[in-house]
């Protein structure tokens, strides 16, 4: 419980502290984009302890992973079964923590909510946690080939209480009254309960390896102009403002219109191309960033912290026309909008 509350209390500080940018869902490859090309697929034999629970689990989330609401598993039938998963589980360590604590309780009440008497209480209160990893091996089903190996981690916990000791409050100070002990035991003698937890939280992590996915990417915005003109104009300002207030649009036209009064301004290209990469248009976006990146790369002195930003975003871009270049294929001939013709800042 105090741990969540730690983290309900970070939750504004981290969001005070994240870059301001405008938020969107790309496609993304696998981590193994040969895996796309195995979409008819079944589950062979996973060796170890829990290696049933691997089975069933990576069968499970074969049945159950989609993309645009359509199923991306199994969509020829057993009869085309292009390939199959196998592998094994190994319990890496089983270790327990043993916290001696010291609390002032009721140990008598009068009624409910009504306590009589209170006591020192003192506690053990030991955590029991089991590390596995599940390697997971991609075959091709005609030659028998690996396609690609890779392995995931999980765990499991689990805590129990004990009341040692009850005297009368004298006073004494709460809290840790000794200090921790640490266990560590024989792997192989895990309790099986724990390994198949920690066994199905690993499997659920190869979901990202073997299939596309969507996710949220932030384009992240400048919140510093790099030159005196973006520096000084209370525009750019206002814009930021309004993107950290999540008024995309708003903050988009502020820096259309920086556009076109400073066509040359980098940190004013850098962020409309986070709009356009925003709205999902990647060849603007990558046009305007590296138009960005041309003209921070001439500025004199400019620290490379500063730039930084922009050959990131540069970067991001490139990738995710990549990505898309992979998934879908090239676009339609009438489509195509080369880097040199994309719309200037402004337009």
């Amino acid at each position: 419980m105090r741990s969540f509350l730690l983290f309900l209390i970070a939750l504004p500080l981290l969001a005070a502290c994240a870059t301001p940018g405008y938020d969107y869902t790309a496609r993304m490859v696998p981590t193994f984009p040969e895996a796309v090309d195995y979409r008819d697929v079944s589950v062979g034999q996973f060796r170890g302890p829990a290696g049933e629970v691997a089975e069933a689990e990576f069968a499970k989330m074969l049945d159950e992973t989609t993309l645009d609401g359509a199923y991306w598993f199994g969509i020829g039938g057993p009869e085309d079964r292009r390939g199959y998963y196998e592998g094994r589980v190994d319990i890496n360590s089983w270790e327990a923590e043993t916290r001696f604590e010291r609390d002032r309780e009721c140990v008598e009440f009068d009624g409910i909510f009504d306590c009589e008497h209170r006591a020192i209480v003192e506690s053990e209160c030991t955590e029991e946690t089991v590390e596995v990893t599940v390697t997971a091996t991609l075959r091709d089903a005609e030659s028998g080939q690996r396609v690609f190996t890779h392995t995931q981690g999980g765990g499991a916990n689990r805590e129990s209480c004990v009341d040692v000791a009850t005297y009368e409050d004298d006073g004494r100070e709460l809290g840790v009254w000794r200090d921790p002990l640490h266990t560590s035991y024989s792997a192989w003698d895990a309790p099986y309960g724990m390994v198949a937890d920690a066994t199905i939280e690993a499997v659920r992590r190869f979901r990202t390896d073997i299939a596309p996915y969507d996710a949220t990417v932030r384009a992240e915005i400048m919140t510093k102009g790099l030159i005196p003109e973006e520096q000084n104009d209370p525009r750019f300002a206002a814009a930021v403002e309004a993107t950290k207030q999540g008024q995309m649009l708003g903050a988009c036209a502020q820096w259309d219109m920086l556009g076109k009064d400073w066509p040359n301004a980098p940190a004013v290209l850098h962020n409309l191309g986070a709009c356009a990469e925003a709205r999902g248009d990647m060849a603007t976006a990558q046009a305007r960033y590296a138009r960005a990146a041309e003209i921070a790369a001439a500025i004199p002195l400019l620290k490379d912290k500063q730039a930084q930003p922009i050959f990131s975003a540069l970067e991001r871009v490139s990738g995710r026309r990549m990505d898309d270049l992979f998934l879908n294929g090239p676009p339609p001939a009438d489509q195509i909008v080369p880097d040199d013709e994309a719309p200037a800042a402004g337009s």
